[in-house]
């Protein structure tokens, strides 16, 4: 049996250590490390440099901007890359990226130090993502990582808020620093082999089908709502009459509590198909997303942002498994975190620019939008994924 439960691999599949497998998800886990406390980052440099919301937006929306062209850059010729070292310098960018930031002081200085963790972040995140997209059962090892990177988000919310109180923004950029080089001591574990010709190719538009085209469109447009709002949610709490530390802590429950998403998904798995899971996911995603907006006490901010945060975690597994159905060579899955990258990119420079014109209401009103479309496509692609799943169970 592979980690997770999933079979023993076929030829042109991969199997993994324990100890591997923990390397993979923990130096994934510190790429990731900015994404899971932006709110409490994008807070401290508003109030330290003074900078507007849409700035901050902007800030954000650069950097992830910067992990997507990368991202699709080493997806395009993934098979050139050889997994640790191109893990290794993410790495080295990510450590050298946040101590930047920590010494940044105008919005131009702040915007390149974060492209620079942008560029770190690509390159870990495309070669972990291909890696797990060749496992035997790729919808279970995504939703693993999803719970793990939680776990880590539970953790690291807790201790921003102390390093944001001990130096503002250069103390929450530091830490994510920190756990970067914590990271590149798991580098002699990393997995080692080169991604060869036989397991993946260059990426082909011409090889996509259409099927991984919409669900790959459909990745952007969930993490383009969701990060609209997951961008400003500092701000929320703060308009709900919270500090720092009680806006951390909701996030740190929250992150705990999104364990139940992926967790979900892997016991569910695809026997209810993939879009029933989906679609029940996305309309308690909008309801959780008009209460934030509208309820402005600590009571509905505490309740309805753990829901509103699991519910993300819980539907990405199944879009990854559409991916690696559309592709099992894990292409697809290695430019995934451009798709997710370059929503979160938009979400973040169109949540600048609607809260500042609106507030909170036009964040929500925003986000809704978004989910309606990703429920559009879910509809259309949830019959041919099902059709592909169960072709592809009958052959096991």
């Amino acid at each position: 049996m592979a980690p997770g439960g999933s079979p023993a691999a076929t030829p042109g599949e991969r199997n993994f250590t324990v100890l591997q497998w923990t390397a993979l998800l923990f130096v994934v886990c510190c790429g990731f490390s900015s994404q899971m406390v932006m709110p409490l980052w994008v807070g401290a440099v508003i109030q330290d440099l003074h900078l507007s919301e849409a700035a901050a937006g902007r800030i954000g929306s650069m950097e992830f901007l910067a992990v997507a062209i990368v991202s699709v850059l080493v997806a395009l010729r993934i098979q050139s890359f050889p997994t640790r070292p191109t893990v290794l310098v993410g790495v080295i960018l990510l450590v050298a990226g946040n101590v930047a930031s920590a010494f940044a002081h105008s919005e131009l200085m702040l915007t390149a130090a974060r492209m620079l963790c942008g560029l770190g972040k690509g390159l870990v995140v495309a070669i972990v993502f291909s890696l797990a997209a060749g496992s035997a059962r790729p919808t279970r090892a995504f939703a693993v990582l999803n719970v793990v990177y939680a776990l880590f988000s539970t953790f690291f919310y807790l201790v921003v808020p102390y390093a944001i109180t001990w130096d503002g923004a250069g103390g929450a950029f530091l830490s994510m620093g920190g756990v970067a080089v914590v990271g590149a001591l798991f580098m002699p574990f990393f997995p080692a082999d080169r991604l060869s010709a036989s397991e993946i190719s260059g990426l082909k538009l011409r090889d996509l089908p259409a099927f991984g085209f919409f669900a790959f469109a459909a990745l952007i447009i969930l993490w383009s709502g969701h990060n609209m709002v997951f961008t400003f949610i500092e701000r929320i709490g703060v308009r709900d009459g919270m500090d720092v530390k009680a806006i951390g802590a909701v996030l740190s429950l929250s992150a705990f509590l999104t364990i139940a998403g992926p967790g979900l998904a892997r016991a569910i798995d695809t026997r209810f198909g993939y879009g029933v899971p989906m679609l029940v996911a996305i309309t308690l995603k909008i309801a959780a997303m008009l209460v934030v907006g509208y309820v402005a006490t600590a009571t509905a901010f505490s309740t309805a942002v753990p829901a509103f945060m699991l519910l993300s975690l819980f539907i990405t597994p199944y879009v990854m498994g559409i991916l690696s159905l559309a592709d099992p060579a894990g292409r697809l899955a290695a430019a995934s975190s451009a798709a997710m990258t370059a929503g979160s990119s938009l979400g973040a420079w169109l949540g600048g620019m609607a809260i500042q014109a609106a507030g909170p209401v036009g964040l929500g009103w925003g986000a809704v939008i978004h989910f309606v479309i990703f429920t559009v496509i879910v509809f259309a692609i949830a019959p041919i994924a099902n059709r592909h799943g169960r072709a592809k169970a009958a052959l096991a």
